[in-house]
C-alpha cells in the first residue's frame, strides 16, 4: 500500500488582512530543496534571524510556525484559532512573526498559527515552518522544478493573455484553476499543490471520477493520515501542456469545494502573475 505525501490539507482560519509586503528584487533568487516527493523547502529570515528552513506550500492558506521556533524567535501570541483540516479542526496559538524573509522578498507582521515542531520535522528533517498564500500571494515569482530555483518575478514577467496561462481563482484564502472538460474528464477545479505529492481528487457519490481507481494508498500530511483509494488519471489539460497516466488518490469530497490538488512538480517550471492572477507551467521533456 502506498503512502502519498499531502500537506496542505487545510483551510485557512480568519485573521483579517494579510500584512504589507515589500519585494527587494534579488536576480539570483533562492535555491530550492526539493525532496523525492516533489515538497519544496526554502531558507526564510525572520526578524533578521535565520536562515530557517520552511516548507513553500501554495496549497496551504496561512503560514504555520513550528512552537520550538516561535519560542526561540520570542513570537508574541495574539490571538488562538481554528485551525481546519482534512482530519478535523485544532485550536492553536497565533504568533506575529516580524519581517519574514525569502531572497529579497518580504511581508512584515505575518500571523503564523504555531503547531507542535514534530509535525513539521515528520514532513523533512530540519524543516521548522511553512509559508502559505498570506505570504506568498503578495509576489509574482516562478518555481523552476529543473534548476531547484525560485525567482521573484516583476510585472510582465508572465503574460496572463497568453493562449497557455491559466487563470487563478481565488477560493477560502488559496486559489484554484479551472480546468475545462477534455475527452472524458469533466471539468475541475484545482488548487495548484506544492504541498501534494500526486493529484488527489475529491469525491463525493454520483460524480464522474476523473482518474481510474486501482488500489488501496494512505495519505499523510500535518492533519494525520487516512484511508484513500489510489488511482491513475489518463489525460488532464493544464494551459499548454498536457499530462498523462498521472498518479493520484481519490478522496471523500467531504465539505471541500474545490475538486482536489494539482500538484505542481509534475511540471518542468510553474511561474505565478499574482497582480493579474494566472498561471503559466511548461512540460517535463
Amino acid at each position: 500500500m502506498r503512502t502519498i505525501v499531502c500537506i496542505g490539507m487545510m483551510a485557512s482560519f480568519s485573521m483579517g488582512p494579510v500584512a504589507a509586503a515589500d519585494r527587494r528584487r534579488a536576480d539570483a533568487g533562492a535555491e530550492l530543496s526539493i525532496d523525492h516527493r516533489g515538497g519544496i523547502v526554502v531558507p526564510v529570515m525572520v526578524g533578521g534571524a535565520g536562515p530557517f528552513s520552511f516548507i513553500l506550500d501554495t496549497g496551504a492558506t496561512r503560514s504555520l510556525v513550528g512552537d520550538e521556533l516561535a519560542g526561540l524567535l520570542e513570537a508574541p501570541v495574539v490571538a488562538r484559532a481554528e485551525l481546519v483540516t482534512s482530519a478535523g479542526s485544532e485550536m492553536h496559538g497565533v504568533v506575529r512573526l516580524a519581517r519574514v524573509e525569502v531572497a529579497g522578498a518580504q511581508v512584515d507582521s505575518l500571523l503564523a498559527s504555531v503547531i507542535p515542531a514534530a509535525r513539521l520535522r515528520a514532513l523533512g528533517s530540519g524543516v521548522r515552518g511553512l509559508l502559505g498564500q498570506d505570504f506568498l500571494s503578495a509576489f509574482n515569482y516562478t518555481l523552476d522544478y529543473r534548476r531547484r530555483r525560485l525567482t521573484w518575478d516583476e510585472p510582465g514577467d508572465v503574460n496572463c493573455g497568453d493562449r497557455s496561462a491559466v487563470r487563478l481563482i481565488p477560493a477560502e484564502g488559496r486559489y484554484v484553476v479551472h480546468l475545462p472538460a477534455s475527452g472524458r474528464t469533466r471539468a475541475l477545479r484545482l488548487v495548484p499543490d506544492t504541498g501534494a505529492e500526486a493529484f488527489v481528487f475529491f469525491h463525493a457519490p454520483g460524480d464522474a471520477a476523473p482518474a481510474v481507481a486501482i488500489g488501496r494508498a494512505r495519505m499523510t500530511g500535518l492533519a494525520g493520515d487516512r484511508g484513500v483509494r489510489a488511482a491513475i488519471a489518463p489525460r488532464l489539460a493544464v494551459g499548454g501542456v498536457t499530462l498523462r497516466d498521472q498518479p493520484a488518490v481519490i478522496v471523500d469530497r467531504g465539505n471541500a469545494e474545490a475538486d482536489g490538488l494539482l500538484p505542481l512538480h509534475a511540471f518542468a517550471s510553474v511561474s505565478f502573475n499574482m497582480r493579474d492572477g494566472c498561471m503559466v507551467v511548461t512540460a517535463r521533456r
